[in-house]
């Protein structure tokens, strides 16, 4: 409990909190005061009739105007009702005073993200040295244009990733750069996915290394750091390393890629600031004079930003055509004016097409219509701005279809009695689960042997609302099944798991064999076996063979082997005792 208190009957004795102490301290003192009355009364001698006075029931009776208790009981029922509701008011209140303390923090948050970008993109100009992001994402984007082949696709989001990764990291190194994935994503507009895929591209560049991955800490740093999961840490490549020509003629983009994240950054502040207000209100409470203010002033500074830097932009595309202008048609042309930063776009007539067969008969594509021609806004023909549609070769034969997996026949209703079991695997999607528990199960499995059997084989209870679903389905099958009791049904991932026990099992065998045969062989090649020779006999064999001929070491091999010639050797046979060669009989008494 968390009111534990000391003991207050001595030692040995459980401790208790304030409120059950108290309360045994008062059910003593109405037992005492009970037995007092009971030898009082028996010292006068007073008869106290036991039943009651009106009806003569020795239980209370709710029809009884004396004994009945129907009015406490609704004054009770009533006053339990207000307590409860009061005590509803009191935990809702907490949880908006807790809603608008996370509002508070997130708006705090991101107000420090706007001052941050719009430090880095003022201080350009001025050659501050806050504003290394933006040769740091220039740097990126020159070195993305000079890895692609090809001109052609939609635009990423690696550059706005790269650019969140830039001004995250330390403006004096570039190094230490930890924004995380899903905030990265709010950051930039865009989906995790495309942030993994970005940081790999950005690794692959050779612009950014990850120094440190992420992972899932332990319950004592959990403890310590407030976040279960650590983020992954990179460090920029510095920009001595790089090329500078190279990535001159990228600064344009690179502002113009901040400026959007600042835009963006901004919004996401509004709608937090907003949510806020919102909140506040509930609360019953306002926003000061002074903060809404600030919230005026902040919007302008942002504004005038992001128009200086889209002025610069508009300045580097009218003079070094830092976009190359896509040829469509005269009716597309003015969707893209806002992209390219032009007020009015110039009129783009199609040319005729060459030998050119549609597959759409007649209907609008917005692939080129030229071949060999593009058209500049001086009119002249531009080989950069000629996007040739690739040509179309027949296929060898129709795309095979993926098998379909052995468990899509009992899978996805093991799935849903599985989902309607455990509540807080109704998130997740049908086909997801029906992967899980395919590729861990077996066709002979039901709902119930499977919560029987994990509720069984693991010590610890099921989570009630775990933050992945999915993930812990997995982790959970993976404790169950791979324990040393063997589950009520066939497994694939028990199964799998003996065959690896057995494995390792068979090579550690395997292994002390081998030693055991190593250790025999060496036993006996070190031992001399009678009438063999031994290793010091066979390397004085060895050195006569080498200095003398053949017909001259013959005697030295036999005088070496001979014992009677050689004077004895390893393997000459003991002196055995001749009859009469011992000591004469002592004479006899």
């Amino acid at each position: 409990m968390d009111r534990l208190g000391v003991s207050r009957d001595g030692a040995g004795s459980d401790p208790l909190c304030q409120s059950c102490w108290q309360g045994r301290q008062d059910r003593a003192a109405a037992g005492e005061r009970r037995r007092l009355a009971a030898v009082l009364r028996e010292r006068l001698d007073v008869d106290v009739p036991e039943g009651c006075g009106a009806c003569g029931s020795a239980h209370p009776v709710p029809e009884c105007w004396l004994c009945g208790w129907s009015h406490l009981a609704a004054a009770r029922a009533a006053q339990e009702a207000v307590d409860a509701a009061e005590a509803a008011r009191e935990a809702e209140r907490f949880a908006l005073l807790a809603q608008i303390t996370e509002a508070e923090g997130r708006v705090d948050e991101l107000a420090a993200w706007v001052a941050r970008l719009r430090a880095v993109v003022d201080g350009y100009p001025a050659g501050s040295g806050r504003s290394r992001a933006v040769e740091l994402l220039a740097d990126l984007l020159a070195r993305d244009a000079a890895a692609r082949s090809t001109a052609r696709g939609r635009p990423g989001a690696l550059a706005r990733v790269a650019g969140v990764l830039a001004v995250d990291a330390d403006w004096r190194s570039g190094r230490r750069a930890m924004p995380g994935r899903a905030r990265s994503a709010e950051l930039a507009g865009c989906t995790e996915r495309a942030v993994t895929a970005a940081w790999s591209r950005a690794a692959g560049l050779g612009w950014a290394v990850r120094t440190e991955a992420g992972r899932r800490l332990s319950l004592a740093e959990r403890v310590e750091t407030g976040r279960a999961q650590d983020r992954a840490c990179y460090d920029l490549v510095p920009l001595h390393r790089g090329d500078p020509a190279g990535r001159a003629g990228y600064v344009p983009a690179a502002l113009a890629v901040l400026a959007d994240l600042v835009e963006h950054a901004a919004a996401l502040l509004a709608a937090a600031q907003e949510h806020l207000d919102g909140l506040r209100a509930r609360a019953g409470g306002w926003v000061e004079r002074r903060e809404a203010a600030r919230r005026v002033e902040l919007r302008a500074a942002v504004a005038t930003t992001v128009g200086r830097v889209r002025d610069v932009v508009r300045a580097s595309i009218d003079g070094g055509n830092l976009f190359p202008p896509h040829m469509v048609s005269q009716g597309e042309y003015l969707s893209s004016c806002s992209y390219r930063g032009l007020v009015f776009s110039p009129p783009i007539a199609p040319a005729a097409s060459e030998d050119r067969r549609s597959r759409r008969e007649g209907r609008a594509s917005r692939s080129s219509t030229s071949r060999g021609r593009g058209l500049r806004r001086d009119g002249a023909g531009s080989p950069r701005a000629w996007r040739p549609r690739p040509f179309e070769r027949p296929s060898a034969g129709p795309r095979a279809h993926r098998p379909r997996p052995q468990w899509a026949g009992w899978a996805y209703d093991l799935a849903r009695a599985v989902q309607g079991r455990w509540a807080w695997l109704r998130p997740v999607a049908l086909p997801r689960v029906a992967a899980t528990l395919g590729a861990m199960l077996g066709p002979d499995w039901t709902a119930g042997a499977l919560d029987a059997w994990v509720r069984r084989a693991r010590s610890r209870p099921l989570l009630v609302e775990p933050r992945d679903p999915a993930a812990y389905l997995r982790a959970v099958l993976e404790d169950a099944l791979t324990g040393p009791d063997a589950p009520p049904h066939p497994a694939a991932r028990h199964t799998r798991h003996q065959r690896v026990l057995a494995a390792m099992q068979a090579a550690v065998q395997r292994e002390r064999r081998d030693q055991a045969r190593a250790a025999e062989d060496e036993r006996g090649q070190a031992a001399v076996r009678p009438g063999a020779r031994s290793a010091a006999a066979e390397a004085a064999l060895a050195a006569i063979r080498a200095r003398t001929p053949g017909h001259l070491r013959r005697a030295d091999r036999a005088a070496l082997l001979d014992p009677a010639a050689g004077g004895g050797g390893e393997c000459a046979w003991p002196a055995v005792a001749q009859p009469g060669g011992g000591l004469p009989p002592a004479p006899r008494p």
